[in-house]
């Protein structure tokens, strides 16, 4: 499979949408040619969201080779059952779960679903914020609220990226969601002052005395639909979503399925 497979031949505007996040541009998308069915070529996709001049994004140091853990940006492939030792091995080496679930009924959203775990649709609030249906400052606080609750609970919060790339290198970042949510499964959260400014009033009275602390069990990993070779053309590439999030800070978990599993195109 080459760069770009998991991404459809021909886009619909939600499609776009959900891909370039705030990225997005209307006026240029009108202008695109399109098929009888109104959709664009892939090829004409990648040339909407790549970024243009002028409006390139202030550079990120990367992280210094003693803060990247051995074997970060890796990847290993691991059946559905596997699933949990992997991610308790990439937790252990320093490392955040990416998983990468190409299922075409999206066994891995299932299974997440059914766990205890906290589910942030990272691609809901992206979308909304794309077709312009809330502020910048609501789609945070959406962020937020899930992260918060994790923390202050000491849960496993699961980002849900599913088939976007979501904005977390611009407009989804600042102080109450920060990229170091990303780092070493959020335990770089673990400390007073991103408490104090993550946790809400609300979290803080229900479920710590109403201090602002962060639980020590809380953890995080992410999950996407797509394909190995598309994620440094679709999440880290310039532009897009993790852009800003080192590669190394993640253990690429790519799902091996068994054989007569459906995958998306």
């Amino acid at each position: 499979m080459g760069a770009g497979a998991s991404i459809p031949d021909t886009l619909s505007i939600d499609e776009v949408k959900t891909l370039a996040g705030d990225k997005f541009d209307h006026a240029v998308y009108d202008a695109l040619p399109k098929g009888a069915d109104g959709k664009i070529t892939k090829e004409a996709f990648l040339k909407l969201a790549a970024p243009t001049p002028g409006d390139e994004p202030a550079p990120v140091s990367a992280p210094s080779p003693a803060a990247t853990p051995a074997g970060g940006g890796t990847v290993i492939e691991v059946k559905m059952t596997e699933l949990p030792l992997a991610v308790d091995k990439a937790r252990a080496a320093g490392l955040t779960p990416l998983i990468l679930d190409r299922s075409a009924s999206h066994l891995l959203d299932t299974f997440h679903n059914y766990k205890a775990d906290a589910l942030l649709d990272a691609k809901m609030w992206t979308l909304k914020l794309a077709k312009k249906e809330i502020p910048q400052e609501e789609a945070l606080e959406g962020l937020r609220s899930k992260l918060s609750y994790s923390m202050a609970r000491g849960m496993d919060l699961v980002i849900s990226c599913q088939s976007a790339s979501p904005s977390f290198s611009s407009t989804l970042n600042g102080d109450v969601f920060p990229l170091e949510v990303f780092k070493d499964s959020g335990k770089a959260l673990i400390n007073d002052d991103s408490a104090s400014k993550i946790i809400t009033d609300d979290h803080a009275k229900e479920l710590t005395s109403g201090m602002k602390m962060c639980n020590p069990e809380f953890k995080v990993q992410v999950s996407s639909h797509f394909g190995v070779d598309d994620i440094d053309d679709f999440l880290f590439a310039k532009g897009f979503g993790f852009e800003k999030v080192p590669r190394e800070w993640f253990q690429i978990l790519n799902i091996k399925h068994d054989e007569g599993t459906e995958l998306l195109d």
